[in-house]
């Protein structure tokens, strides 16, 4: 399907802000994805058992959420306890508003109301503008590669390694800036992490682990090494 609509990204980033992990405490993506993934599971068995105890203990000011399922007890960080609702809900289903393209989120980035992926950190159009031109770069090198017998892929691809290990370079600065307008409750930059995390596709049931891989790259400690990789 298509991303999901403003008005639930909206929901996501009051969950942000009202949730979110001091920076100083954020896991690695693998960590971070799991828990998410983890919780989303237990909340469709507690939907489903009954008797299932949840308990939600305070610690030096943080919720931090136990589900017991019969099996051990499972510590979940803050945030899933307020992503685990939300992602279920994503999970049944809902309609979308037609964004499948870089271009579509980039020109809604200035539009105002309840039907547009809004802009608060000033920095959407910018940022995906240059992902844009990088992507149809990508796209020329990869026809032009068929008539040079693939040495331009080589080339490019040797020249993307070599800049792997560089700091502070354009698409890293893009990524971070991303993740930062994401962190901040903007809209459209949340939309542009889920975008470049996968395919969203027309006409299928909304996909929630993917929603939930954008999510942990957003509230990582290095998810913008992981967001880096997707494009």
């Amino acid at each position: 399907m298509p991303l999901p609509p403003p008005a639930k990204l909206q929901e996501l980033a009051r969950i942000f802000r009202d949730n979110a992990p001091p920076l100083s405490k954020l896991e690695p993506f693998s960590e971070t994805k799991a828990k998410l993934a983890k919780y989303s599971k237990m909340l469709l068995i507690a939907s489903a058992q009954t008797g299932l105890q949840t308990g939600v203990t305070m610690l030096s000011g943080a919720p931090t959420v136990a589900v017991s399922v019969g099996i051990g007890s499972i510590a979940l960080f803050p945030l899933g306890a307020a992503l685990g609702p939300w992602l279920g809900a994503l999970a049944i289903g809902l309609k979308a508003n037609g964004i499948f393209a870089l271009h579509d989120l980039r020109s809604s980035a200035g539009g105002k109301g309840d039907n547009a992926y809004t802009c608060t950190c000033g920095h959407c159009v910018t940022n995906l503008t240059y992902v844009i031109d990088r992507k149809e770069a990508n796209t020329a090198i990869m026809a032009l590669g068929i008539f040079t017998g693939g040495l331009t892929i080589i080339v490019d691809r040797l020249n993307s390694i070599r800049k792997s290990f560089q700091k502070n370079r354009p698409k890293e600065k893009i990524c971070v800036s991303m993740i930062d307008g994401a962190r901040g409750g903007c809209l459209c930059a949340i939309a542009s992490v889920m975008m470049l995390c996968g395919e969203w596709k027309q006409d299928e049931k909304a996909d929630a682990a993917l929603a939930a891989e954008a999510i942990a790259v957003i509230w990582s400690s290095d998810g913008h090494a992981r967001l880096k990789s997707k494009w």
